[in-house]
């Protein structure tokens, strides 16, 4: 027997809802701690799009958990993206901005790759994730011009 992961919608969106959540915790400590006040500046517009972005989340969650069956979703092969974010936060040897700038990349990723699968339950969600997708390499390119810098 195969140690599948296995997800509801519900608990594939909380997932994504937490590695945002992440994501903009590791913004604000870079935020506070750059003496780049254009960076400053990116960062913090980073952190309100987050909180925007895990409320889109948050809300298709709420507003679809009552339309769908409860039916696990599988194939996703999520883990070893968010075990890669949680990795890479806690790097001590990268640069913050190489760590943001990888976990926006892998971030993408791992909306791409939830994007097609939640289409059977919800378009609106999976039209919603592959946005955050594309959203998430924009800033990928984004903070290309401060590596080094930080």
């Amino acid at each position: 027997m195969t140690d599948e992961e296995r997800y509801t919608f519900s608990s594939l969106m909380t997932l994504l809802i937490e590695t945002e959540t992440k994501l903009k915790q590791l913004y604000e400590t870079i935020a506070e701690g750059t003496g780049l006040p254009k960076l400053r500046s990116l960062l913090l517009d980073y952190c309100k799009s987050s909180l925007k972005r895990t409320e889109m989340m948050r809300t298709s969650r709420v507003e679809r958990v009552l339309e769908i069956a409860l039916e696990p979703i599988t194939g996703l092969k999520l883990k070893e993206l968010v075990e890669k974010i949680s990795t890479t936060i806690e790097d001590g040897r990268v640069s913050n901005i190489e760590k943001a700038r990888t976990i926006e990349k892998t971030i993408s990723e791992l909306y791409a790759r939830a994007s097609p699968t939640i289409m059977q339950i919800s378009a609106e969600t999976s039209e919603l994730l592959m946005a955050l997708s594309r959203e998430s390499m924009e800033r990928f390119r984004e903070l290309e011009q401060y590596a080094g810098l930080t």
